[in-house]
């Protein structure tokens, strides 16, 4: 199967439930964060280049294109670990019943820690 017609299938929204597109969100959020942490690990063994380099490198992690990067990167954790919860929480078989309920307020609560998250990467860092 095309890896392409894949990835585009996660994105069809339309005759998807709540749970469909939520499982989605968190699988591609899980592979952003992959993604983060291999070019983490890549930013990290810069300091075997010397301190120079390393200092360089930081300084393109307090831009404002980086700022942008760090609340992409907030969103996906957010979203990995609420969507995390609620699947937890079902696949465990408590409150089957209420899993519309509990899905609605995991996607309420990924809201509010993004808008906080927002605010403290905007005015803290």
């Amino acid at each position: 199967m095309n890896i392409g017609y894949v990835l585009r299938s996660w994105f069809k929204l339309r005759g998807r439930s709540l749970e469909q597109v939520s499982f989605a969100a968190r699988r591609l959020a899980g592979i952003i964060m992959a993604l983060y942490f291999l070019a983490h690990m890549i930013d990290i063994s810069t300091v075997v280049l010397g301190k120079d380099v390393y200092n360089a490198f930081l300084g393109v992690f307090t831009s404002p294109p980086a700022i942008l990067v760090d609340l992409f990167l907030w969103a996906a954790l957010v979203i990995h670990g609420v969507l995390g919860l609620y699947s937890l929480i079902v696949e465990m078989g408590i409150m089957v019943e209420k899993r519309k309920t509990i899905l609605a307020i995991s996607w309420v609560t990924i809201v509010l820690l993004f808008l906080i998250g927002t605010w403290v990467i905007m005015n803290v860092f």
